[in-house]
């Protein structure tokens, strides 16, 4: 059993990382080079694989956890995901009310805060259950 927790702590992290991998190179060729709308696609659709993988690959980690480390990482994730909630939210409004300009705030600064967020839920649960 410990091998297993072992093996799917470290498959979720090299997954982790091979999404990272990939997200910042497409991000940065997407951003600077321009490519026809088949191949935009094409490369786009590279780091949702790898996300996809790895969010698979943290499923199957959380399911060899205890119970209270799983009740850590879904207090983790209801926290980051009503953090995120509410900025989409006030980013809205603000858009509503004329005063948001696309140029603060991107889909790439959502995505960091989506992170940000569940770090935050993360390390308020893990206090509160004292592991």
């Amino acid at each position: 059993m410990e091998k297993s927790k072992k093996t799917a702590n470290r498959n979720s992290i090299i997954f982790a990382l091979l999404y990272g991998v990939t997200y910042l190179p497409v991000v940065l060729l997407l951003k600077h080079r321009v490519f026809g709308q088949p191949i935009s696609v094409i490369i786009a659709l590279v780091p949702v694989i790898t996300f996809s993988i790895f969010i698979f690959k943290l499923i199957k980690a959380f399911s060899v956890l205890d119970e209270v480390k799983q009740r850590v990482q879904l207090e983790a994730v209801v926290i980051g995901f009503s953090l995120t909630a509410m900025l989409i939210m006030i980013l809205f409004l603000l858009s509503l009310s004329d005063i948001s300009n696309p140029g603060w705030f991107g889909y790439a600064d959502l995505l960091a805060y989506c992170w940000l967020f569940y770090f935050v839920g993360w390390f308020i649960s893990k206090k509160k259950y004292g592991v």
